[in-house]
């Protein structure tokens, strides 16, 4: 349902993402940095080393037109006044620049221009082990997963999947999940992908229904999402009101069954304030819970309290 945009700029809600992820990073690193283990930085859709933020599109004639919630057609948009383009570190960048880095960093991407980037990037760290390589994530996760590592006792390691729309199946995760070493921060786009399919009539078209069973590794998600309501002649499919919290609570009530923990989820909102995605953490044990709780429900606290003095 949703597209990246042609160009590799990124929202300016961007910037609170790849801030929890430096602090996740940072207090994962810090935990482990005197254990036994070889630490792994799996970033499932890596991007480039930075990305250029998108402004608002503000025509030079009417300032009155809001614009696109999503703003990923820049051919279609209106003329803007020219800024000045402010940058941001992408999350290969903010992890490389950990200060006690990974053993491992292993960067997925599949555009050309990004690979290009990352390996230019790549060429800034020579003294780190750096592994860069193009194609589907999933099926690079799957080929990563089929390499004789230990990760019970001897590797660990945290991967970052952060597709733009709907790209990692369940099986991804829960195959993910049965190292019993690695933990993941999970991009869920339930605003800008996900609620998008579930239609108010509640008739979706197959594929959708195929891609959402997917996305969840079973069909349960449709009786969370709708109920039936008795008619005069027959039932009719009704959307429920409170969906979003719903399939938050459930989605994350599977990753912590499937991992054994997982965290709450810190919403990022749009620059007007427009739900698009949740961040969720989920590992194999409580001590990376309890960093995870802290740093992403501060930042949840602290999003809901600045919206709050304005």
């Amino acid at each position: 349902m949703t597209r990246a945009p042609r160009d590799q700029t990124v929202g300016p809600w961007a910037k609170e993402k790849l801030e929890t992820l430096r602090a996740y990073l940072h207090y994962y690193t810090t935990r482990l940095k005197k254990q036994p283990f070889e630490l792994w930085y799996i970033d499932a859709f890596a991007g480039p080393g930075r990305s250029p933020v998108r402004k608002p599109k503000v025509p030079l004639q009417d300032h009155t037109v809001e614009p696109d919630l999503f703003d990923d057609h820049p051919d279609h948009a209106p003329s803007a006044v020219p800024e000045e383009t402010e940058y941001v570190k992408g999350s290969p960048r903010v992890a490389l620049e950990l200060t006690n880095p990974f053993a491992h960093y292993l960067f997925i991407e599949k555009a050309a221009d990004r690979l290009a980037e990352l390996n230019a990037l790549k060429a800034e760290f020579p003294m780190l082990d750096i592994d860069i390589r193009p194609g589907d994530a999933n099926a690079q996760l799957t080929a990563l997963l089929a390499r004789r590592i230990n990760w019970r006792s001897e590797n660990k390691g945290v991967v970052f999947l952060d597709p733009f729309g709907m790209h990692v199946p369940w099986t991804t995760i829960a195959s993910l999940a049965k190292t019993r070493g690695l933990e993941v921060i999970v991009n869920f786009p339930f605003g800008m992908a996900i609620n998008r399919m579930m239609l108010r009539s509640g008739r979706i078209r197959p594929s959708w229904v195929a891609r959402l069973d997917a996305t969840f590794g079973t069909h349960d998600w449709h009786n969370v999402v709708y109920r039936e309501e008795p008619g005069l002649w027959e039932n009719s499919t009704v959307k429920r009101q409170d969906t979003a919290e719903r399939v938050l609570e459930w989605f994350s009530g599977r990753l912590q069954q499937t991992f054994g923990f997982a965290s709450p989820a810190q919403l990022i909102r749009s620059t007007h304030g427009n739900p698009l995605y949740y961040l969720i953490w989920a590992g194999p044990r409580a001590e990376g819970l309890t960093g995870a709780e802290h740093i992403l429900g501060q930042k949840t606290r602290a999003a809901t309290s600045s919206r709050g003095r304005r």
